[in-house]
């Protein structure tokens, strides 16, 4: 198959537009013979139709590589957006994206350092072992048998972001709750951009590594002589994806160790750094024989000022607490409600608001939340964030929820694959009102 990423706006949208056109007919045909079938042939019909428009829809972006994969990692966090089937092809493409050959891999090296790969490493495997969305991932050795984990970005990549984020709302139009996915992906075009600047990645990398201690949390380094504005090179981590891990059945306790370290890495970035990895999706934590967690791809961080730090850690803990006059103080005063609204829609957002605050304040009850008990938090919150999406005119644009949100919600997804305890009581949050006590969390007298 042609490895290289297809250049040019007509030929990305012939790819686009003839799995636009497939799915679309299957659509067509469904709807055509649904008034002629029974309850149980509509149900099998239907999943018929999942399964191969999601077959027809990862086939495509995995064609078309570069920001079409990318955002396939994105929106499939959003599982809820989408029909099983749609989920498990969109999960594919954490690993199972086909590499670049072997000459254009050379010359993608040698472009990015201006050498060829044998002058710079001291060994480097051609064939790559990993996907990075925007570009796959090679084992090679720097100086002294130094192991390195080299990504290196796809050729032409940042001529198609435009183009390619047009095609995939063409390309997703078809499936469930499209109209859900629009907001989201004006943000994620301004990530994309970030991302395949290598060296602002890098940066981001040392950044963390400095600053991130949470036990049993590991950071690469970066190797600084083979990184450019398209390579990236620092230490290799070894072990396993954590898709990949938890197909190993790992035992509870294992799960639970892993799950806490998860946790902790958001908290303490957010809420000591004012700076999140942004990019919750399992091909980004490295799960280590000693149940170390690897932390890699630092393309998509967002950083956030101590105001609006300070500002969420409030708002939080509003909610679970019921305080109506507080709480919209709060939204405006975090720019993300509109200055006036009527009575009734205001009413409408409270309760909209409040019962969210109440699934979200389950979290915090006890000492841990057990996903594995409560099979049915996570669909409860996204029925709840549906009927909160009703009442959208009444907010306004803050770019800073966007990605902490989806981070957020994405490691929930990721706990209840888990399907153990997690412990998510934390000293910033006091989320659950007068049931959760910080004191006592930090160990300080009352």
């Amino acid at each position: 198959m042609n490895d290289q990423i297809p250049k040019g706006k007509f030929r990305r949208s012939v790819i686009g537009g003839k799995a636009a056109v497939g799915v679309g007919g299957r659509v067509l045909g469904y709807i055509a013979k649904k008034p002629f079938l029974s309850k149980q042939s509509k149900q099998a019909a239907r999943e018929k139709l999942d399964e191969a428009s999601a077959q027809a829809v990862f086939a495509c972006l995995s064609l078309l590589k570069g920001t079409a994969l990318k955002v396939a990692q994105m929106l499939s966090m959003e599982l809820e957006l989408f029909p099983e089937a749609v989920c498990r092809e969109l999960q594919k493409s954490y690993n199972q994206v086909p590499p670049m050959n072997r000459a254009l891999t050379s010359k993608a090296v040698s472009n990015a350092l201006g050498k060829a790969s044998g002058e710079v490493f001291e060994a480097f495997e051609a064939e790559a072992f990993a996907a990075a969305s925007l570009g796959q991932v090679h084992a090679a050795q720097g100086p002294g048998g130094r192991a390195l984990a080299v990504k290196l970005q796809y050729p032409g990549i940042n001529r198609t972001i435009e183009d390619d984020m047009q095609l995939i709302k063409r390309l997703l139009r078809p499936l469930p709750d499209f109209v859900l996915i629009g907001p989201i992906l004006d943000e994620i075009e301004a990530r994309l951009m970030e991302e395949i600047d290598y060296e602002a990645e890098a940066r981001n990398m040392s950044r963390f590594r400095e600053r991130l201690d949470v036990e049993g949390v590991v950071v690469p380094e970066p190797w600084h002589p083979g990184c450019s504005g398209t390579i990236l090179s620092a230490t290799l981590i070894e072990g396993l994806p954590l898709n990949k891990w938890l197909e190993t059945n790992p035992d509870v306790h294992e799960r639970e160790v892993v799950a806490g370290r998860l946790n902790d890495i958001f908290i303490q970035s957010f809420y000591e750094l004012h700076c999140i990895h942004a990019d919750p999706n399992p091909g980004n934590y490295i799960i280590g024989p000693d149940l170390s967690v690897g932390l890699v791809d630092f393309g998509c961080v967002k950083a956030f000022s101590a105001e609006f730090v300070e500002n969420y850690r409030q708002l939080i803990r509003i909610m679970s607490t019921g305080q109506r006059d507080e709480y919209f103080s709060q939204l405006r005063r975090m720019n993300f409600i509109q200055e006036e609204l009527d009575e009734a829609t205001e009413e409408a957002i409270l309760q909209c608001a409040f019962g969210f605050g109440n699934w979200l304040g389950r979290l915090y009850e006890s000492e841990r939340f057990d996903f594995g008990a409560d099979s049915g938090f996570i669909a409860e919150g996204r029925e709840l964030s549906k009927t909160m999406f009703k009442h959208r005119k009444s907010f306004t644009a803050n770019p800073d929820f966007v990605f902490l949100d989806r981070t957020r919600y994405g490691l929930l997804r990721l706990y209840e694959r888990f399907k153990c305890p997690v412990r998510l009581r934390n000293p910033y949050e006091c989320g659950g009102g007068e049931q959760f006590d910080c004191a006592q969390v930090r160990g300080e007298k009352r």
